[in-house]
């Protein structure tokens, strides 16, 4: 699928740079200064370390795509539900060795450090000095400081540029650009848990949703009464850090589920620290799903450079059927490189027959990456029960993370459903209850807490359809996949949803709200899904 942006763009603040007539330049993931997102504090030190990803481009990205339209094509029972093996896909598509060997000595010879390669060999992780990585790329790093997605938290310092990228060509040819530069991760050993596992309930005057209200509101309940739990499927979630486990366990047995706790994967630096966003996704991915086997694939944090990594391992491991993550930034604030690279992993996933399940985000914009036409993108509703449990109301949250796409073209399943969005991929695909108005408990470092926003609504996706998946599977059928195409093209897949006709996300002088209405819509997609529908829909 064709991207709209430019990939000469060095930077957000950079493009006409970029494009000028000083050479070739390589496409940059490096910030330029953007009021209230990134503040220039001035040259970084040059004896400062740095930790930066380089990336590989897809091999045979036309014919990836026409195998990934084949197998999604109810029409083509030759070719309908084959996933592609991992091993195919490497064999195929994958960047070849003898290119990574260039760049890495390459790096190397300008002192820096091979510190890994993602199995798919579409990203690498090197590090060195400030000064070893200016005189590489012909550029000056700058001292920079990003906000902080986390409502509260402190600025983040990081590395921005005000210029291109400008190395020898043969390495402008080998690779599709260098996708962050950070600050080295925190190393210090991560403290131990403590506490113990308690199972005292919330108190019931604070009103939050509970596992079961939440499952009956989107019919998880009945999968789960039929048996399907999500018994033999794996589902995963990528998170930057970890959790605590006596917080998981507390959470699950305080509503009366009992699961394993989840595997981890460290995918790259040592984790050093516990998020809430990490528990809160990992608790509500795994109470939908009670039989599933979790696999949290953890970066050492929540910086761009860690969930990129994390993010394409998770995919090139192969192992899970369905995928989710809440860490996301707005697509605005974003390069073309970084939106580009969670693209390039979302469509493996999508050929080796996965569901990705994303965070629309809390900003009433596109959010990377469930921009990604690979990806289905969980906007937000806000849920209203009635006195027995029943859902009495559900409409559009104002802050429901849709819109343009600023980076991808309208798909092509997507072209007779939206007629109004100016050739960009538009999100929402589906959405679920969101509003910090009608909060989800979570428990962390042992007290109950009460927040909201699609960080929910994406992990209660995905435990849901890794119960689908174990429906599928006692039926004798394949894992569900990529959702996009189907969803937009199949009327009884629509169906499955409660469609969602009241509401708005809130627009302000440069970027307009959307109205929920009849059939698809910005703020909520197809609507909120009905879980036992779904599973007998799919095809």
């Amino acid at each position: 699928m064709r991207s709209l942006s430019v990939w000469c763009a060095a930077s957000l603040a950079l493009a006409s740079a970029a494009c000028g007539n000083d050479g070739p330049v390589l496409p940059s993931g490096l910030p330029g200064p953007m009021p209230g997102v990134y503040m220039d504090f001035g040259r970084a030190p040059e004896d400062e370390r740095f930790r930066a990803l380089i990336g590989f481009p897809t091999r045979d990205v036309p014919g990836l795509e026409a195998a990934i339209d084949a197998m999604y094509d109810p029409d083509r029972p030759d070719t309908f539900r084959k996933y592609m093996s991992v091993e195919t896909w490497m064999e195929r598509h994958a960047p070849s060795e003898s290119d990574i060997a260039a760049v890495e000595a390459w790096l190397t010879e300008h002192g820096m450090e091979i510190r890994r390669r993602s199995r798919n060999r579409l990203l690498l992780e090197f590090a060195g000095t400030v000064e070893q990585f200016n005189t590489a790329f012909d550029i000056e790093l700058r001292d920079f400081e990003r906000e902080n997605p986390s409502a509260g938290g402190r600025p983040l310092r990081t590395f921005g540029a005000l210029d291109p990228l400008r190395p020898p060509q043969h390495i402008i040819d080998l690779t599709s650009g260098v996708i962050a530069v950070d600050i080295p991760a925190d190393t210090k050993p991560l403290a131990a848990e403590g506490g113990s596992i308690e199972t005292t309930p919330p108190e019931q005057q604070e009103k939050g949703f509970t596992p079961a209200q939440i499952a009956r509101a989107y019919a998880v309940d009945k999968l789960h009464e039929g048996g399907h739990l999500g018994k033999g499927v794996k589902l995963g979630v990528v998170v930057g850090a970890t959790f605590k486990t006596r917080d998981l366990q507390s959470f699950w047995r305080t509503f009366e589920v009992r699961r394993d706790n989840p595997e981890v994967v460290v995918t790259a630096d040592p984790i050093s620290t516990r998020y809430v966003e990490t528990t809160l996704d990992t608790q509500w991915a795994g109470v939908m799903a009670p039989e599933a086997h979790l696999i949290a694939y953890e970066g050492p944090d929540a910086r761009t450079i860690s969930i990129v990594y994390a993010w394409n391992e998770a995919i090139a491991a192969g192992e899970v059927s369905v995928l989710s993550t809440s860490f996301a930034h707005r697509e605005e604030t974003e390069a073309a490189p970084i939106r580009e690279s969670y693209h390039e992993a979302a469509r493996m996933g999508a050929a080796l027959g996965m569901t990705i399940v994303v965070a629309g985000g809390d900003s009433g914009r596109p959010d990377v990456p469930s921009s990604s036409p690979y990806v289905t993108s969980v906007g937000g509703t806000v849920l209203e029960l009635g006195a027995d449990g029943e859902v009495a109301r559900e409409v559009a949250w104002g802050r429901s993370g849709s819109g343009r796409s600023r980076h991808f073209e309208t798909p092509s399943w997507q072209k007779d459903v939206v007629t109004d969005a100016q050739g960009a991929r538009a999100v929402s695909d589906v959405a679920l209850n969101a509003s910090p108005d009608s909060t989800y408990w979570l428990y962390y470092l042992g007290e109950w807490e009460r927040r909201g926003g699609t960080s929910f609504a994406a992990p209660v996706f995905a435990g849901m359809m890794a119960s689908v998946n174990s429906y599928r599977a006692a039926q004798g059928k394949p894992p569900a996949g990529w959702l996009n195409k189907i969803l937009y093209e199949r009327k009884e897949v629509q169906a499955a949803f409660r469609d969602i006709t009241e509401g708005k996300t809130t627009g302000d002088e440069f970027y307009p709200g959307f109205s929920a209405g009849p059939g698809w819509d910005y703020p909520t997609g197809w609507g909120a899904p009905l879980a036992d529908r779904l599973a007998e829909a799919l095809p």
